[in-house]
């Protein structure tokens, strides 16, 4: 009865939350958009995540769980390891990797990293505006440490420290991050429930100082200050999810899974997803964000085959995006 009431409360919370978004979500946050340092976090990385709308929290998916739900770690077999390329508009790139493996006992450790990255871009001047002849850089980098461990049958936790930093025309900023994850079966078939605090950490500013041109209304002339950056918080992002298997045959499967995102530099969202596999080898996705101004609907497809002693995982996805290029998505997965 207790596990019922539980299912019946997570789904009505859904739909409530679903049909109450046109009029309930404006007026908590969308005031805050853009207030965020390190913006490049909110970047979907794996391939089958974003086919699925992102709503993959509670999902035990690849090793780009690491950059979803630290929790989620302790649910995967064996040693995982993801590598993942977005192509992004005006040539710019993210690229991610990640490896988690199983400690011993109930422990688990993983390793990721990601680098949003440019080719130089020359410089350009109100007198230049065809290039100066000097070129600048624009990097933003993440290296993290993941602990994981389930702590019974059906519940996990984890933990991610990660470095983060930023190279912006020899502008240095640099922070810690934390990234808190919980994942829990409910004993229902299979459903399961998470919650994640993401990005949590200090705020940041880029080293040194500038110089700022103030205007003497009392001779008309310019004075130049020196004068400290300002900080901004990090993109923290604290998500509700669950999950279930509709459909789990032996040679059918159908996930579908839900999300709830409050971010602090913006508005509350909602991410639905859903997954069918065939054979355990293909795999086709869908996914639909709710309250996001840029994105709405993305698609994906996956293969999973054997090779040898190792699993090859491939996986691809597409964005609809409103105004700018759709982006792609490709990874590619071993489990050893």
């Amino acid at each position: 009865m207790k596990q019922r009431t539980i299912t019946i409360f997570l789904i009505l919370l859904t739909l409530s939350s679903a049909s109450a978004q046109q009029n309930f979500f404006p007026i908590l946050g969308g005031q805050r958009a853009g207030t965020s340092v390190f913006t490049f976090l909110k970047i979907g990385v794996g391939a089958r995540a974003v086919g699925m709308g992102e709503a993959v929290v509670a999902l035990n998916q690849d090793a780009t769980a690491l950059y979803y739900n630290p929790a989620a770690v302790s649910q995967l077999e064996k040693t995982q390891l993801s590598a993942a390329r977005v192509q992004l508009p005006a040539e710019i790139y993210y690229d991610f990797m990640g490896i988690s493996r199983h400690i011993s006992g109930r422990h688990y450790l993983g390793f990721s990293a990601g680098i949003l990255h440019m080719a130089p871009m020359e410089e350009t001047t109100e007198l230049m505006p065809h290039g100066t002849g000097n070129y600048f850089v624009y990097q933003d980098r993440f290296l993290a440490l993941t602990y994981s461990t389930a702590l019974s049958d059906r519940f996990s936790f984890g933990v991610t420290i990660k470095h983060v930093s930023e190279n912006l025309a020899g502008n240095q900023m640099e922070t810690v991050m934390m990234d808190l994850g919980t994942f829990y079966w409910t004993g229902y078939k299979t459903l399961r429930f998470s919650a994640v605090l993401s990005h949590f950490g200090p705020n940041a500013k880029p080293d040194g100082t500038y110089i700022r041109r103030v205007l003497d209304h009392d001779t008309g002339e310019e004075d130049e200050i020196e004068s400290e950056f300002e900080a901004f918080s990090p993109p923290t992002v604290f998500r509700v999810g669950t999950a279930m298997e509709v459909i789990d045959l032996k040679n059918h499967r159908l996930t579908l899974s839900g999300q709830l995102n409050h971010p602090v530099d913006n508005a509350e969202n909602i991410s639905l997803g859903a997954e069918y596999w065939f054979l355990n080898t293909l795999a086709l996705r869908g996914g639909y964000k709710l309250n996001k101004e840029e994105e709405n609907f993305s698609l994906g497809v996956g293969l999973y085959l054997p090779a040898g002693p190792f699993k090859l995982r491939a996986d691809y996805s597409y964005t609809n995006q409103t105004h700018l290029t759709n982006p792609e998505r490709l990874s590619i997965g071993l489990v050893f």
